[in-house]
């Protein structure tokens, strides 16, 4: 009984090392010379946005309120786009884009905000136009010019799946721009207008 189950064992290992050589065989003649590489892809980006900036002054005379009108501009964007707008900022000497709104707290007490708003046609699903205006307790008129001339303004327009999909931080402008996930158009610096005046010209 014991030689035949050594004859057995033999035979068994017999049997499985002819099996690995003919496995080890067939892989190696299905192994061919490496392929030719792919055509390289485009580094490419899922959104399509745009951005404007523009410098202007808050006076009686526009009701403290700036306007761009985006069809006048050649420029449409949806009614379910989102905008996001920034304020330069100058804290110690350094310059800062603060998203809207922003407020500047005063040691009377008094309150000023700069803020923004649109106009939407949800009809013709667009866009009609955006303003920065003044807001707060603060009497404007009373204001140092440091606080209502010569204010810039960045304004970025962005399909809303971006701001779902996209790992980016609104409230940091440098975020929207220097992300991979989108093209930005920039309409360059434009010259505000006022709420009569929307017809605004781009320099």
């Amino acid at each position: 009984m014991k030689t035949i189950e050594n004859k057995q064992t033999s035979t068994f290992r017999k049997i499985s090392a002819v099996l690995l050589i003919i496995a080890a065989t067939i892989f190696a003649s299905c192994e061919g010379p490496m392929g030719p590489p792919g055509v390289p892809g485009e580094d490419g980006y899922n959104f399509i946005g745009t951005t404007f900036e523009f410098t202007g002054d808050f006076t009686a005379a526009n009701n403290y309120q700036m306007v761009f009108n985006f069809l006048d501009n050649g420029f449409d964007p949806y009614e379910s786009d989102v905008i996001l707008a920034y304020i330069l900022w100058d804290h110690d000497g350094l310059d800062y884009w603060r998203p809207l709104p922003q407020s500047e707290y005063f040691d009377s007490g008094a309150i000023l905000t700069y803020n923004f708003d649109f106009t939407g046609d949800i009809d013709n699903d667009r866009l009609v136009d955006m303003s920065v205006f003044l807001g707060g307790d603060v009497v404007y008129s009373s204001l140092p010019s440091a606080y209502t001339q010569a204010q810039t303004f960045r304004v970025v327009v962005v399909p809303s799946d971006f701001m779902s999909m996209a790992n980016v931080d609104a409230s940091d402008l440098n975020s929207i721009l220097n992300s991979s996930s989108i093209q930005l158009k920039s309409l360059g610096t434009i010259e505000p207008g006022t709420v009569i005046d929307t017809n605004i010209e781009i320099k």
